[in-house]
């Protein structure tokens, strides 16, 4: 059997890799959450017949220092890399978009020599491992389920564990209590589970109704990460990424309506060691969503936009944060010698290209590539407004004030020790926003709870 090193610190994507790989090629995967733990293994002596890295983990260059390293180890193993590496690698594939499992899979199978018909009758054990942890939120069971038996040194047996239909969930959490790590299917039936485990975690995301907020802000996150690498990447994927950004959306609503403060909803994010975008993002949506409920036309449809537009308003920023970690505010970006002049003219575009990437989905609310084009008072969405008029929409100027609130909020809290005055940021924003259309909404900050 081969085997694969997967390198990534996604558990979402590590799940739907490992097992398709498993099941469709056959292939023994071993998953690491960074790059010097691939080095050791590598370094140990331990053998792959293929690498797959993210292109970046915690804004590290992974895949450019994954591939410098194996050349100096003199290590040949074939190199798949997620994402577009930020240096030009020699003799790696490069695999665009994470969300397309068969551009993956294609690409594997030629590496591990893997032909279509291969795939159909590989030579697999009657009975198919499978990770529990992959499995264990699995309700019911989509085949026929069995545990591996060792009898006083005899051959291996396996015993059914569970019939098609038999509900498991109680099952399989109290055998990850006790440390079971596998359990088995038929060889035969190793596609039906596989195509159900990817479902359900993709699904994962989309059902995080019933989890408390620091757990929901964990999928959030885990989707908001998921979407902004693909999204820039692989426009064309945009329906099937616009499917999960609405049910992200929708947490967002609910992470805002759970947490009993900004500062608290600060502390799960930065627990959860956010990026700076998704903080951002969610900060902001905490304050969209008290304005619109201070103010007489607000309502839970604007409530729906405006947490959709901040979901995407800054998304063609994402790869330049997660490339300069360092950099925490768009003037930093723009301002700063390490962009490039294209880099640079990305940040002063930002907002005119993410309208036009959303304005390609039919199902997007109506109305929000405009809101997303004008979030920095620009009506071409190109630049930042020196003076803030009222020619855009008052959405518009709700998402403006308040990213402009959580950027003073985080800069007067690092500042002082994690302190702040919120009578001198409503001063500095009143003094920013001149208009009394934006000091009207303004005066709703307020009332917000700290």
């Amino acid at each position: 059997m081969s085997k694969t090193l997967i390198i990534s610190d996604n558990k979402i994507l590590n799940r739907l890799y490992t097992v398709n790989l498993e099941v469709y090629l056959g292939t023994s995967v071993m998953v690491v959450e960074n790059l010097e733990l691939a080095k050791a293994i590598i370094i140990a002596g331990n053998n792959f017949d293929l690498i797959v890295t993210v292109n970046m983990i915690n804004g590290q260059d992974t895949a450019s220092t994954l591939a410098q390293f194996c050349n100096e180890q003199k290590y040949q193993t074939p190199i798949i890399i997620i994402g577009n590496p930020i240096k030009e690698i020699s003799n790696a594939i490069i695999v665009q978009s994470s969300y397309h499992l068969q551009n993956l899979l294609r690409q594997s199978a030629k590496i591990l020599k893997v032909s279509a018909q291969d795939m159909v009758v590989l030579d697999l054990p009657d009975y198919f491992p499978i990770d529990l942890d992959v499995v264990n939120f699995l309700q019911i069971a989509p085949c026929q389920f069995f545990l591996h038996i060792k009898k006083n040194g005899e051959e291996n047996e396996f015993t059914l564990m569970a019939k098609k239909g038999t509900v498991i969930s109680e099952l399989l959490s109290t055998f990850v209590k006790e440390g079971l790590e596998k359990i088995y299917v038929l060889k035969e039936d190793r596609l039906i589970v596989i195509n159900e485990i990817s479902s359900k975690l993709i699904n994962q995301i989309k059902n995080a109704q019933k989890l408390n907020p620091r757990e929901k802000a964990s999928v959030l996150k885990g989707g908001f990460d998921f979407i902004a690498q693909d999204f820039c990447q692989s426009p064309e994927a945009a329906a099937e990424i616009m499917i999960l950004a609405n049910e992200c959306t929708a947490i967002m609503e609910q992470v805002a309506k759970d947490v009993p403060s900004l500062k608290s909803l600060l502390n799960i994010l930065i627990t959860d060691k956010s990026g700076h975008i998704y903080v951002h993002t969610m900060l902001a949506t905490y304050v969209a969503n008290h304005i619109l409920k201070k103010i007489a036309w607000g309502g839970e449809s604007q409530i729906e936009k405006i947490n959709f537009v901040l979901f995407f308003h800054d998304i063609v920023l994402a790869p330049l944060y997660i490339k300069y970690p360092h950099l925490k505010y768009e003037e930093d970006l723009l301002f700063t010698d390490e962009l490039s002049d294209k880099e640079k003219e990305t940040v002063l575009n930002h907002a005119r290209l993410a309208a036009e990437l959303v304005s390609t989905y039919k199902k997007a609310p109506m109305g929000v590539d405009l809101l997303i084009k004008q979030h920095h008072g620009m009506t071409s969405g190109v630049g930042f407004a020196i003076e803030y008029k009222d020619d855009i929409s008052p959405l518009s100027k709700i998402v403006l004030i308040s990213e402009a609130f959580v950027d003073e909020y985080i800069r007067e809290r690092s500042a002082k020790n994690n302190q702040f005055d919120i009578k001198n940021i409503i001063s500095l924003l009143n003094e920013k926003f001149r208009k009394s259309s934006y000091k009207k909404i303004i005066e709703t900050i307020e009332s917000i709870r700290l």
